[in-house]
């Protein structure tokens, strides 16, 4: 099975993945595995962009850093690689992608990245600074930069090639045909083949095909659950979190889950399937753990009745999340602490948030800068809750 992203600052990189219940029944896209859904394309029949095909040109509105390209030259390789501010995986790439730009920069190719995001958002994330020798984001990329908040050029590569998560390069040949799609982390070998003129893009053909196929499978898949629920057709939402979960997405087992005991009401099946689910990832896997505490106790996308919350399941849920976790994870710690809470043991509960304090605390020196402002609001709301469970209040 795939299984779901573990997050090295719990509470920070993990603000979409512990909401992820919440914000597949508010009709978000659910993250997938390594990747964050940009936005998912409409499902569709109809042929797929892929390798082999000419490359549509490209229109974009703001150009950052970099010469603007509005035509691909023959002759030369372009790599356009699909990015956020808010995609941990795309600012880590930033350095890559800024090192095969430095070593290719006298052999025709030019790097483009391409974000959907606002001036206003991209701007200023190019003047933080990044890791421990806080380097500006400016200078971290030594390649063109735009922006595509029209995201007509999303439309032309990601959509049209059945692709829904980011990062995703697209490198176009020398002829201005695409030569393959791709993480940017396996690019290299395929960058170097394409520009030494020695890429086979027939062998490799056949086997992107199949890739698109199955991930546009996915992505539709993916729609029919949020049609479903969108509609409030509940049990149809199941069946459609049943085929995703059946196709090795277990970031959906939360969902079913949540809409058992939050939109169906039906606690038996509910509970049962969260005993299973719970059994199946006992020992190996926290995050589900978490999950099934999490929705258990309720929350505004996902509300279930105080007198139908099994909170002897959501403690042991809880319990073992920071057991498998290792007590490393603010994130499953404070949730242990809520599920006390909710119980009406506030002296187990300040315990355990005075703990995640601590465990959150120990991430300070390896903050961005940007990433501050969140953290110490984090921490000011964390030791608001000590005080309310100090108090003997919920």
């Amino acid at each position: 099975m795939k299984t779901s992203n573990r997050p090295v600052f719990p509470r920070l990189a993990a603000i979409f993945a512990s909401l992820a219940t919440v914000s597949a029944l508010a009709q978000q896209s659910v993250q997938q595995s390594a990747e964050r859904p940009a936005q998912q394309p409409a499902p569709t029949t109809q042929r797929l962009f892929t390798i082999g095909d000419r490359a549509p040109e490209i229109d974009i509105t703001h150009w950052l850093k970099g010469e603007p390209v509005t035509a691909f030259t023959p002759g030369q390789v372009y790599v356009l690689e699909f990015w956020a501010t808010w995609c941990g995986p795309c600012v880590a790439n930033m350095e890559h992608l800024s090192q095969a730009q430095d070593k290719y920069k006298d052999r025709g190719v030019t790097m483009i990245g391409v974000s959907d995001e606002p001036l206003q958002t991209v701007v200023p994330f190019l003047f933080t600074k990044y890791g421990a020798e806080r380097v500006m984001q400016n200078d971290r990329t030594r390649y063109a930069l735009a922006t595509d908040p029209d995201r007509s050029v999303f439309a032309s590569y990601m959509t049209a090639a059945g692709q829904s998560g980011i990062p995703k390069v697209f490198l176009i040949g020398k002829d201005g045909v695409l030569e393959w799609i791709g993480q940017p982390t396996e690019m290299d070998p395929v960058l170097e083949a394409v520009v030494e003129d020695s890429w086979d893009r027939a062998a490799h053909k056949a086997e992107a095909v199949a890739e698109q196929l199955a991930s546009r499978e996915i992505v539709e898949a993916g729609q029919r659950l949020n049609t479903a629920m969108r509609e409030e057709r509940w049990e149809e939402a199941v069946l459609a979190a049943d085929k995703l979960i059946a196709m090795g997405y277990e970031t959906y087992i939360p969902t079913k889950f949540a809409i058992l005991v939050s939109r169906l009401k039906d606690y038996d099946r509910g509970y049962a399937y969260g005993n299973e689910v719970m059994e199946e990832y006992w020992e190996t896997n926290e995050w589900q753990l978490f999950q099934l505490a999490w929705a258990t106790l309720g929350h505004e996308k996902c509300p279930i009745e105080a007198s139908a919350r099994d909170l002897d399941f959501a403690l042991k849920a809880a319990t073992q999340a920071v057991e498998v976790s290792g007590g490393t994870s603010d994130m499953y710690v404070e949730m242990l602490a809520s599920v006390y809470a909710a119980r009406g043991e506030y002296e187990a509960a300040a315990v355990q948030q005075a703990e995640a304090i601590k465990v959150t605390e120990s991430y300070r020196s390896k903050i961005e800068e940007h990433q501050l402002k969140d953290y110490e609001k984090f921490l000011a709301r964390m030791t608001e809750v000590l005080e309310r469970y100090k108090a003997g209040k919920g």
